[in-house]
């Protein structure tokens, strides 16, 4: 393979982490080929590639710690939520590597004739993930794709290969050769190799609604099958008789998770015109709480924006917001002596719908707050966006979150709570939140293929 590598830099000190392959559309091919390679007998042990998930899951459980403080260094998260990755990671390889399925099953007899349904790998499999969430979102395809009987050719972000490499090198422990590859470059040309490839059968996306659709477009020229997790910008409805300590602690506990870079976060608050400057001002204060700081030092509750462009992007938006009218009720500062790229919880209030800071993605530590005076008209507006990740709702009245929830357009609608996910639910988006579904069965019927056997006798 290619001997050129390129740096990864720490976000919050700027130091360097360490450096990943420049890899090239040539060293793609070699994994095509060294994959194919190994797909008969992976695909054919199924109790072997049970047995390699169970394997796998258990030394991600022995070296936690060193991959934890990779993964933080190179990402910015603190690092108990970089452990959290990987002990997600490690119980998403034992849910699949434990999930009862049919390879086949039979249909009802004909007068002449059998007919049997048959469950296949697709084949090679490219997946393709972003830095805000390297590990669970790659385990997310890996562990379904691999009990499914597909081999894989992982690219991580640009700028988070490491913790992808030292997950892959871990794995490689008890995977045949050739199965779990991965291919890193800071530029274009390893997506797009898999995505054009026509020894890639089927390409696992996570990322940008933008990004998403361009290799959608790449993938159709040889009609690979896609799953794509694209963006979302979801909304927490508030309703009027909401504990507001309660409805506070929850909308903060996600919407600045991860300095805000969580596609199923909580980005936007509706709320009652009567109780938007209580709950602004409760959301202000629970947030305060946060201490900024390197993710690897005890004590940090929350780490830097992952580069200068989303940092950039998100003072932008909230700029934007004050200009037209909006207030920053707290935050807006670094927050934080250290030289990489800090943006303190920023609560902007008496935003408005049509902000940009409202409308868009803006993927980072600032939350705007909109009062609202008829809850149809603000969920027929919600409806009307181009999103429909995530969203949820905020009342002690359990048969009204129910009907509020069963009205939203979105793939997961939570009650009280937001962002959790299960490993047996399926998860994904509607509209220009994405196509397929992760976890549970469903996420493994997205790298199975259907064969149906028509046989009659011979006579």
């Amino acid at each position: 393979m290619t001997a050129a590598h390129y740096e990864v830099r720490d976000p919050a000190t700027l130091e360097l982490v360490g450096r990943a392959p420049e890899n090239t559309q040539q060293d793609v091919e070699q994994a095509v080929a060294a994959a194919r390679a190994a797909a008969p007998r992976w695909a054919a042990d199924r109790e072997a590639r049970r047995n390699a998930l169970r394997a796998g899951a258990a030394l991600i459980r022995r070296d936690l710690d060193a991959l934890a403080t990779l993964l933080s260094l190179e990402q910015g998260k603190p690092k108990t939520e970089a452990a959290g990755e990987f002990t997600v990671a490690a119980g998403l390889f034992e849910y699949y590597a434990n999930l009862e399925w049919d390879e086949a099953e039979a249909l009802a007899p004909r007068a002449d004739r059998t007919l049997e349904v048959q469950y296949r790998p697709v084949g090679l499999v490219g997946t393709i993930t972003p830095w805000n969430f390297p590990i669970s979102l790659l385990s997310v395809k890996l562990a379904p794709a691999l009990v499914a009987g597909c081999t894989v050719i992982a690219k991580p972000s640009p700028s988070t290969p490491l913790s992808t490499i030292a997950l892959a090198d871990l794995l490689n422990e008890v995977l045949p050769a050739g199965v779990l590859q991965v291919r890193t470059s800071s530029r274009r040309t390893v997506n797009v190799a898999l995505s054009t490839s026509p020894g890639i059968r089927k390409i696992s996306f996570t990322g940008s609604t933008d990004v998403g659709i361009s290799i959608a477009q790449q993938a159709a020229s040889t009609v690979k099958r896609v799953t794509m997790e694209l963006g979302g910008n979801d909304p927490a409805i508030v309703l009027e008789d909401a504990d507001i300590a309660v409805t506070a602690r929850g909308i903060v506990g996600s919407a600045f998770r991860n300095a805000g870079q969580v596609c199923m976060a909580v980005k936007r608050v509706y709320v009652p015109r009567s109780r938007s400057t209580e709950l602004a001002e409760a959301i202000a204060a629970e947030a305060s709480r946060h201490v900024l700081g390197h993710g690897i030092v005890d004590g940090t509750t929350m780490g830097p924006m992952h580069n200068e462009s989303q940092l950039k992007l998100v003072r932008g938006l909230v700029d934007s917001a004050v200009g037209a009218g909006a207030r920053v009720l707290s935050g807006g500062s670094a927050g934080c002596d250290l030289p990489g790229y800090f943006l303190s919880p920023t609560v902007v209030i008496d935003a408005e719908p049509g902000m940009d800071l409202v409308e868009q993605e803006q993927f980072g530590a600032a939350l705007p707050i909109v009062a609202y005076d008829s809850l149809d008209e603000t969920i027929s507006g919600l409806n009307a966006g181009e999103f429909g990740l995530g969203a949820s709702v905020w009342t002690p009245d359990q048969d009204r979150a129910y009907a509020t929830a069963s009205r939203i357009e979105a793939g997961t609608v939570w009650v009280n709570q937001h962002t959790l996910v299960e490993p047996d639910a399926p998860f994904g988006g509607w509209k220009a939140s994405g196509i397929g579904r992760e976890r549970g069965r469903w996420g493994l019927e997205e790298y199975l293929e259907t064969r149906v056997i028509n046989a009659r006798p011979h006579s």
